[in-house]
């Protein structure tokens, strides 16, 4: 393997797959990593490939990753505006990832010098980017969610503590949050959200969105910091190291509650991660 910056080139030691005659070029990216406070972020890996490649092939080289995201562009595409993605995770094609097209776009950049100004997903979603300073920012359309009390009396029984709310976006699949009471937030300042536990067997069979669990920890508008933890086994992901998907929905919801329109979110997964965001106009940059 060659390093190149932050992008990891498979150049030895090549899974069989690589030799399919439709596979241009793989690389791993990592994002929203942090190396001050030891927060490793997440990897996706990047897969360019010629025409011909199917979707079957494509969900049995994400199978043989061992990233959290395996990313298909297609090599005609990646010179234009506009370029295709497609996300697949070990088990099933993704819907939604943020973190594998912010790879996806500075290993471009990195590697190529250039990247696509907008990725269209399968559903049509279009995932914005802008440059500053030789890194991808992603601008993604904000998803306003509701209060929901069947969402929150479904999930009292999957978590180790009380919720004091929940929100629910309407879209099938889409994302449920959940907040914890005050008391909770005082009692364990320190671990947080990392003594949460979690009935992933519950949720699976409960609740059809995946879930964010979500603690406001400073509410000042310089200094906000928030901090998340996300759910999918529904999704055959019992919890995602790095998503920036999320923001879309965190966002407009501290926004409504606090009047925050940016803020530090850390993730508490067993990687740690940290994402930035500035949130105007129904449209969140996440960086």
């Amino acid at each position: 393997m060659q390093a190149k910056g932050n992008t990891l080139c498979l150049t030895k030691r090549k899974p069989k797959w690589l030799t399919l005659r439709f596979i241009k070029l793989t690389c791993t990216e990592s994002v929203f990593y942090n190396s001050t406070n030891n927060l490793k972020g997440s990897s996706a890996l990047i897969v360019i490939y010629k025409n011909g490649l199917t979707s079957k092939t494509m969900q049995y080289i994400a199978s043989q990753s061992n990233h959290p995201a395996t990313v298909f562009l297609n090599q005609n595409e990646i010179t234009k505006r506009h370029c295709k993605i497609r996300w697949f995770n070990q088990t099933s094609e993704i819907k939604r990832c943020g973190h594998g097209t912010l790879a996806a776009a500075n290993f471009l950049i990195g590697y190529f010098g250039y990247c696509p100004e907008v990725f269209i997903s399968m559903s049509n979603e279009r995932f914005t980017i802008q440059v500053k300073k030789q890194r991808a920012q992603l601008l993604l359309r904000s998803i306003e969610p509701k209060k929901s009390e069947l969402a929150e009396g479904e999930l009292q029984s999957v978590f180790s503590l009380a919720i004091k709310a929940a929100y629910s976006t309407g879209d099938k699949n889409g994302y449920t949050v959940v907040l914890f009471n005050e008391e909770f937030s005082k009692d364990v300042e320190k671990d947080d959200l990392k003594s949460l536990h979690v009935d992933f067997k519950a949720l699976s069979k409960l609740h059809k969105n995946a879930v964010i669990a979500l603690s406001i920890k400073n509410k000042d508008k310089k200094n906000a910091r928030a901090h998340f933890r996300y759910f999918a086994p529904q999704f055959g992901v019992n919890e995602d190291s790095a998503t920036g998907s999320a923001v879309s929905v965190i966002a407009p919801l501290l926004f409504r509650l606090h009047g925050l329109n940016k803020a530090k979110l850390i993730q508490q997964s067993n990687n740690g991660a940290l994402l930035n965001y500035e949130f105007n106009n129904a449209k969140v940059v996440i960086y």
